[in-house]
């Protein structure tokens, strides 16, 4: 079966579009930073930009700080025992847990580099 110029772009056109689905589905599962908790600080809502706190971690990947808003928008999880997600508050962030967190948008040119939280899960640490 020979297919026609128009046919084979419509192939490629719905291909490309399957790929990107399949990315898009996959891409906002994986961390954008995953680190130890060095410190953290608990404020009155900024204003501003939301915020009701910062976490200071540690990145596991290229050993730099980051500075992670918390806003009130930020969905902070924790893995119990089973390795469910429970929802859970910014009391859990303790320094020295190991957490992966979700972030809107790039993180400022600052020292440390600051960014907004989108959803944080504190790691369950093995026994």
């Amino acid at each position: 079966m020979k297919l026609t110029p128009l046919q084979m772009l419509a192939i490629l056109v719905i291909l490309a579009g399957i790929a990107y689905g399949t990315y898009a589905a996959t891409v906002d599962q994986l961390p954008d930073i995953t680190g130890v908790v060095m410190g953290n600080t608990t404020s009155s809502s900024n204003i501003t930009n939301n915020s009701i706190g910062t976490v200071y971690i540690q990145d596991e990947t290229n050993t730099t700080n980051t500075s992670v808003i918390i806003t009130k928008n930020t969905k902070i999880y924790k893995e119990n025992s089973e390795n469910q997600q429970v929802e859970t508050n910014m009391r859990d962030l303790k320094k020295g847990c190991r957490i992966e967190v979700n972030t809107i948008g790039d993180p400022t040119n600052t020292i440390p580099p600051q960014i907004v939280a989108e959803r944080i899960l504190i790691k369950r640490t093995p026994k």
